[in-house]
């Protein structure tokens, strides 16, 4: 009995130790504004998280990427259509609807504009729903549902991915 006991707590120990310390990378394609021809543009990025993030903390992979979004751009010639001072509050994941709530920047420091607003939302929502466990994109403020950011498209309902405004 004592050896079995052993056995299982040692089998337990390398699998916890396994998804703690291992990384697994992914390739992901980052949305990304082109000033030269008004449209989205996808940046591969391979971003490394640890295997225990990929299987039970879904919601904390989100929010990396749209800090990556945030970010910006590793090519020069593509734009971060996110406005300045833009953060992350919150994530959730419900029934393949990822539910992000962002800080007010993301609305009072937006530029305006119809194509503006387009590129940011669509950013956003064709960055996340890469993810295989994401179809649909539901954007809050500061925990709220807004019917629009700068006042063109409506964001009172989770949206797909659109990929009619890519270059």
């Amino acid at each position: 009995m004592k050896r079995f006991l052993l056995i299982f707590f040692l089998i337990t120990f390398i699998i916890l130790v396994t998804f703690s310390v291992l990384k697994e990378k992914i390739v992901l394609k980052i949305y990304y504004y082109d000033p030269k021809a008004l449209k989205l543009v996808p940046e591969e990025r391979e971003i490394s998280f640890y295997r225990w993030k990929l299987l039970f903390k879904k919601e904390d992979i989100v929010k990396d990427i749209i800090s990556e979004l945030i970010k910006g751009p590793i090519n020069d010639k593509l734009k971060s259509p996110m406005p300045f001072g833009t953060k992350v509050l919150r994530v959730s994941i419900k029934n393949e609807i990822a539910y992000v709530n962002f800080s007010n920047e993301l609305r009072k420091n937006h530029p305006g504009g119809s194509l503006g607003e387009i590129l940011t939302i669509y950013s956003i929502v064709n960055t996340l729903t890469e993810l295989p466990y994401i179809k649909r994109v539901q954007i809050l403020i500061d925990g709220a549902v807004i019917e629009s950011l700068a006042g063109h498209i409506d964001i009172s309902e989770p949206l797909e991915k659109d990929l009619s405004i890519l270059k």
